[in-house]
């Protein structure tokens, strides 16, 4: 599991995420998030931020893309039950019981992945298969919320259908689990969570 505000820069990420073997805290997954949000940040002042662009700021496309590029990165993994008087195994997180039994099917093409817990680390060369055993694709309106803050000179798209990484389904794609942005607690969390 990813400790909140264990991150430097996605510290917004408090749940068990696959990570590299070799990076088992998630620090060189965070540093690469922060590689991206730079890059993006370059063209942004060039485009010259002082223009008004929209009903959105720079500083709203930023926070966007940042809670994108950082859920990209971590992606969560982890069936999830809510009852939490559960006593056959798992973690519990934030009320909730997650269980790390969930990469069972052969997937040869993908590397070997850690998933980290609070009990440690198991390496598998698995496939985490979406919500009923594990791995989580990332919001699709977490990105609709990047397009629609986004500065036109960016021509930032989104897919218009489901994909290996992107899920409308907000039942079981990975939004941080979250409903206010930690980051700025008196604006709603971005995104209307588009619906299947």
């Amino acid at each position: 599991m990813i400790v909140k505000d264990s991150l430097d820069f996605c510290s917004m990420v408090d749940y068990v995420a696959v990570v590299d073997a070799n990076d088992e805290k998630g620090e060189e997954f965070d540093k690469r998030a922060r590689f991206y949000y730079d890059n993006v940040n370059v063209v942004l002042l060039r485009f010259g931020c002082h223009a008004k662009y929209s009903l959105y700021t720079c500083d709203d496309f930023r926070e966007a893309y940042k809670y994108w590029i950082c859920s990209i990165k971590f992606q969560r993994c982890g069936r999830q039950v809510t009852s939490t008087g559960l006593s056959n195994g798992g973690t519990l997180i934030n009320g909730a019981r997650y269980f790390h039994d969930v990469c069972t099917a052969p997937f040869p093409t993908l590397p070997s992945m850690e998933i980290k817990t609070d009990g440690g680390a198991v390496t598998t060369t698995t496939e985490c298969r979406e919500a009923v055993s594990g791995r989580h694709r990332t919001c699709l309106s977490l990105c609709e919320d990047v397009v629609r803050k986004c500065p036109y000179v960016l021509n930032f798209q989104c897919p218009s259908t489901e994909t290996r990484f992107f899920s409308t389904d907000i039942a079981v794609c990975n939004k941080l689990n979250r409903t206010k942005n930690p980051d700025r607690p008196d604006k709603p969390w971005p995104g209307t969570f588009a619906s299947t």
